[in-house]
């Protein structure tokens, strides 16, 4: 808590001294797009362009939470891999990481989460505009090649049900690739890891092929060598990764029509998850207790994760004079897989163990179970919208219809070592899930006044979603489990969700807004229904969540280098989707296994929060230094049901940032320059449960030192600089731990 009266103390300092609430990475892209030498290098930040109501308008006057980080600011701290990276200093934003982009999630603004599951996202997740959430696994997060090239990326934090649909519940995250111009420019760049010898590559070019028609290629290769998380049976590296992504893109524009192609692929292999095993002495079973090293597992089962990503998508914008029309259609094919070791154990481990006296011989431990989950989600998602205005411009009107159609082949196979009284080697479930959604959305904005305007959203959604699951011997393919695994569901839940929202302007530049809204998160179906000797049984299926938010916020400029934004807001929340699991665990005798995860309506739920950003760009010793704070607090807890009275799984009571870049000439068209990132969690806690760990609170410091010179940029880094490990997450007899520090060099070729 000291950190944070720290960093709070500081923030409000600054705005004492006529700096306002801002996003860093407006202040960073600004700076960076200030005017050439020689002319007025000032900055109206909150002028950027931003499309989180579905039409352009200036960030400063759109009446929600939302930020903008551009792609040069994400340049200035080396990029991102990880939707954690890319999000870390965005308030009310967690992610929740699970060591594998297959399995981790993002949360806002207390938004549950459903760890280990296939349920839907608790954030919209889009790619230009173009939903990618959904799925077996791996819908819950984007992929490496999202991270690829980014033009910019729009967050928007609370309820956006109105306009996005479906699971936008907590915000939405929206990356925009960059596009296509009418100019010859590109980059190459080289990136090392020294401790897990990461090594990956990066480039783009653009060109002008006429001036109508223009061309951009992109892409990236990563290797690596080592690691920190070792798995010494199979000489393996849980946190490897190796792979490529490319990605072409054809750009016409000519008078009306701004038309774009883009396809893209991704091949990787991504790290794995996973866990150490701590079990302390006087556990029955484990009188010795086991506890395994932080950083080497005893995995028989070599752990993998893979992840393929294959996309095309067109996206066109005509001007009808009247108004815009803009059309947006996306195909996507992701292929997710990851195996896992279920006991987390080998025989020789587990010998050893026994003759410490660590573990008794009678515990039932099957060294020989494992868990392979593979799936394959192909979506198709169509989005058409007009946007015009009326009556002098006081009348801002939109209209549209949305279509995904998704579907998901899935299947977890769960091994066992066979016996006489069992000679079966485990089980296997195939899932077929299909998710149908058809949705007409518009919205209406009218100026009163100069200063005040009314604006209405609404949106009808109808959902047609189906699951078949059987579960069969992996080896006879017999069928298994009786009635009770022939799983048949479907469910056509309808929804109407609305935004209400007035705005008043204090000011030219500064905006005060109310907003009222609801949404929905997507109900669906528990495909792993588990081990049968589980003690807590695994509904098949599970209802959807909806929720009603109250917000309200002031945002906006003060003088040319300052922008602010903060906002308070109140969720009600009607069956919250919650996720839990079935009791297994290596200690219980009935069931010694890993637990299965699984999602269920837990009841009704509230929550609330403050949130706010400060940023400003300043002129010192020469150089450029952008600045910028952001700090939230959050709370939640179930109000009905079985699960009344606890507090909300993996919200973190605070979340904090610092961010600092600062650029100074040193010769003539070179520079040199710092980047200092700094981010902190503290409360909250691990599960829905009485009894639950709570979460690890902690604080991450990212530095970049360098120089460039021309073309060419030469950069030192370090991530986690303190070298600070914390849990990520933990669970009955399981620990996943953050990452070591990492330092490294990179090298940039800019043309």
């Amino acid at each position: 808590m000291l950190r944070f009266m720290l960093f709070a103390t500081t923030a409000m300092t600054v705005a004492v001294n006529g700096i306002a609430p801002a996003s860093a990475q407006a202040v960073e892209d600004a700076a960076s797009q200030a005017p050439s030498e020689g002319a007025e290098e000032e900055v109206r930040l909150g002028e950027v362009v931003v499309t989180a109501r579905r039409r352009e308008e200036r960030l400063s006057e759109v009446p929600t939470a939302a930020s903008v980080i551009g792609g040069n600011a994400l340049t200035e701290r080396g990029g991102a891999s990880t939707s954690g990276e890319l999000l870390a200093d965005q308030p009310s934003v967690r992610f929740n990481n699970l060591n594998s982009s297959v399995t981790s999630e993002l949360s806002i603004r207390a938004s549950s989460t459903a760890r280990a599951t296939n349920g839907d996202p608790s954030v919209g997740l889009y790619r230009n505009a173009s939903y990618i959430g959904g799925g077996g696994i791996g819908g819950r997060n984007f992929a490496l090649i999202d991270f690829l090239d980014i033009g910019r990326v729009e967050v928007l934090r609370g309820t956006q049900g109105a306009l996005y649909g479906r699971n936008a519940v907590g915000g939405a995250v929206n990356i925009v690739s960059a596009q296509p111009e009418f100019e010859t420019s590109g980059y190459l760049k080289a990136q090392y890891g020294i401790e897990n010898e990461n090594l990956r590559g990066e480039g783009v070019v653009n060109r002008a092929l006429s001036d109508t028609l223009a061309v951009r290629f992109s892409g990236f290769a990563v290797g690596q060598e080592s690691g920190f998380f070792y798995n010494p049976v199979n000489d393996v590296y849980f946190d490897r990764e190796e792979g490529h992504g490319l990605r072409a893109q054809l750009r016409y524009s000519s008078g009306p029509l701004d038309l774009l192609f883009l396809a893209e692929t991704q091949v990787l292999e991504t790290p794995s998850i996973h866990y150490q095993i701590e079990i302390p002495a006087g556990t029955p079973g484990f009188p010795g207790g086991y506890i395994q090293d932080r950083f080497n597992y005893p995995w028989n089962t070599p752990p993998s994760a893979e992840q393929d990503v294959d996309s095309y998508q067109i996206v066109a914008k005509y001007d009808l004079d009247w108004a815009q029309l803009n059309s947006t259609t996306l195909y996507r094919e992701r292929v997710s897989a990851y195996d896992l070791d279920a006991d987390a154990i080998n025989a020789q481990e587990r010998a050893d163990a026994i003759a410490a006296g660590s573990i008794l011989a009678v515990v039932p431990l099957d060294v020989n179970s494992a868990a392979f989950v593979r799936d394959t989600t192909t979506s198709f998602n169509q989005d058409v919208h007009l946007t015009g205005e009326a009556i002098d411009g006081r009348l801002n009107w939109l209209a549209g219809i949305d279509l995904l159609l998704l579907e998901s082949d899935y299947s977890v196979e769960n091994a066992r070592t066979p016996t006489l009284a069992n000679p079966s080697t485990g089980s296997i479930s195939p899932v077929d899930l299909e998710y149908n959604s058809y949705a007409a959305y518009g919205s209406l904005g009218y100026d009163l006044t100069e200063r005040l305007n009314l604006t209405g959203e609404l949106r009808y959604t109808q959902d047609d979603r189906s699951l078949s699951s059987r579960l069969f011997d992996r080896g006879t393919g017999a069928p298994l489990g009786g009635a009770a695994r022939v799983v048949d569901g479907s469910i056509e839940p309808s929804n109407l969700s609305y935004n209400a929202t007035a705005a008043f302007k204090l000011t030219s530049s500064i905006l005060t807004y109310a907003k009222a809204g609801t949404s929905y998160r997507a109900g669906g179906f528990n495909t792993n229904l588990g081990d049968p000797r589980q003690p807590r049984p695994i509904d098949a299926a599970f209802d959807d969540e909806t929720s009603q938010s109250y917000e309200i916020g002031l945002k906006g400029t003060l003088g040319s280098h300052s922008y602010f934004a903060i906002a308070a807001y109140m969720n009600d929340q009607e069956n919250l989707i919650a996720q839990t699991d079935n009791g297994c665990a290596l200690t219980n005798p009935t069931c010694p296994v890993a637990a299965t995860s699984f999602l269920t309506n837990a009841g009704d739920a509230e929550s609330r929060g403050v949130e706010g950003e400060i940023s400003s760009l300043f002129d010192i010793a020469g150089g450029k230094l952008s600045t910028g704070f952001s700090l939230s607090y959050q709370e939640g807890e179930v109000i009905s049901g079985r699960f009344e009275g606890l507090d909300l799984a993996q919200v973190p009571e605070w979340l904090g940032s610092a961010t600092l870049n600062y650029r100074r000439p040193i010769g003539p068209d070179s520079e040199a320059f710092a980047n200092f990132v700094y981010t902190a969690q503290t409360g909250g806690v691990q599960e829905l449960s009485a009894t639950t760990a709570p979460l690890d609170d902690f604080g991450l410091i990212n530095l970049r030192l360098g120089a460039r010179f021309g073309k060419v940029s030469v950069t030192a880094f370090a991530r986690n600089l303190t070298d600070e490990v914390h849990f990520v997450a933990r669970a009955p007899t399981i620990n996943r731990y953050s990452q070591p520090r990492l330092t490294g060099i990179e090298l940039r070729y800019d043309f």
